[in-house]
């Protein structure tokens, strides 16, 4: 008996032990938050920093917000906001995606969580894979700066508004605080990159949004002897609620501020409908998967349909060949690639953003051309590339 307690003993010791030193790794390796930089002019490395930005930026939980930052061994530059989710009414808003809700909620049909209401406090994966993997040869952009814009504001990085949402008596105040913390975001960026050679304004499904709104004002910034390039990867929603939401409830001013007439397609729009000329042209890439595992889900909240059937997915995803139709044959430098990559058919589903994927960049085709290949033709190279044409008369 008393050799079994002493085993018990020896046990939970080891147990705790284990524990406390997993909690530590979590929290000093997992949760660290690279080192703080005020100015590109302290770095002399090529790893990742954290740039607090303060002043008038903070998440939608009033938390703080800051950037992370990249040098290059090149002078090209890559400025890419991060997706996250979105949110426009009291059930939505009520709902922040939390690490626990995500485990418990994250693959289910009818959408339970709708956006990040804090910056990760840990490398996001993005930062880690894709076209910001500095350390696979095969990246055209491995030697690239990098200006990372993380996401936390439910408003696609373009809200100015502070609103209360209520639901079952809760209340949750929510700052959509996306322009502030984009403007500031952006003044650092300008002042630490003076004259890049090649501009890439990227982001991947809300960060896909906010590329498009946000590429002419970076363009405008810029000489004219830089190359600007945006792209946005899974960001195609359509919706007739858009100018509700991004006007009346996020209060972007998408006609006063950023120049576009928000209409129903909150990608297209800003494309197609601008309400002035910027300084000079900007090459529009887009990419986007034929059966997008989460934008359908969000497509069924916004149109309140139901998940019982598979028809939301096939309705969302003939409104975004629609609209990559109408931008093919608008008046806009603009290319496009379309894959059935990885298709689920249990699940109808394709993946969810391909960029920060080093398996999707990679191994995701289209008419013989990997999503890397694509974008070296496109950004690299110069030339003007579109495939996957044959699925934009997918039944």
């Amino acid at each position: 008996m008393k050799s079994l307690k002493k085993i018990l003993k020896w046990f939970f010791i080891c147990l705790i032990a284990i524990l406390v030193v997993g909690f530590f790794y979590v929290y000093f390796i997992l949760l660290a938050k690279p080192d703080s930089v005020a100015h590109m002019t302290e770095v002399n490395d090529h790893a990742w920093h954290t740039v607090n930005l303060g002043g008038r930026s903070l998440c939608s939980d009033g938390s703080d917000y800051f950037i992370f930052v990249r040098k290059g061994k090149s002078n090209n530059t890559i400025i890419h906001f991060s997706g996250g989710g979105a949110c426009w009414d009291d059930a939505t808003c009520s709902a922040p995606i939390t690490i626990t809700a995500a485990l418990l909620h994250g693959d289910e049909k009818d959408l339970k969580v709708f956006y990040y209401p804090k910056v990760l406090n840990f490398f996001d994966r993005f930062l880690k894979g894709g076209i910001l993997n500095k350390e696979n040869e095969n990246n055209p952009f491995k030697d690239w700066n990098i200006v990372f814009i993380p996401y936390c504001t439910g408003d696609f990085h373009v809200g100015n508004a502070t609103n209360t949402y209520t639901v079952d008596g809760k209340s949750t105040e929510v700052h959509h605080n996306g322009r502030n913390n984009t403007l500031t975001a952006l003044e650092w960026t300008f002042a630490n990159f003076k004259s890049p050679e090649k501009i890439l304004i990227s982001g991947e499904s809300a960060g896909g949004f906010a590329s498009a709104y946000w590429a002419p004002y970076v363009a405008e910034h810029y000489t004219d002897d830089e190359k600007i390039y945006q792209l946005s990867d899974c960001s195609q929603l359509t919706s007739h609620r858009w100018p509700a939401i991004m006007d009346s409830l996020w209060k972007s001013d998408t006609e006063a501020f950023l120049n576009f007439k928000i209409d129903s397609d909150a990608y297209g729009d800003a494309l197609l409908n601008r309400t002035n000329s910027t300084a000079k042209k900007i090459k529009h890439l887009n990419s986007n998967t034929l059966y997008d595992a989460v934008l359908p889900r969000f497509y069924a909240v916004l149109h309140h349909r139901h998940t019982s059937n598979n028809e939301y997915i096939f309705d969302w995803s003939k409104g975004m060949r629609e609209s990559i139709k109408r931008l093919a044959s608008g008046n806009i430098d603009y290319e496009y690639f379309l894959t059935d990559c990885r298709y689920d058919p249990e699940k109808v589903a394709t993946p969810h953003t391909l960029l920060g994927s080093d398996s999707s960049i990679y191994a995701c085709k289209a008419n013989m051309l990997t999503y890397i290949e694509w974008l070296r033709l496109n950004v690299i190279d110069d030339e003007s590339v579109s495939v996957g044409s044959e699925l934009l008369e997918t039944p």
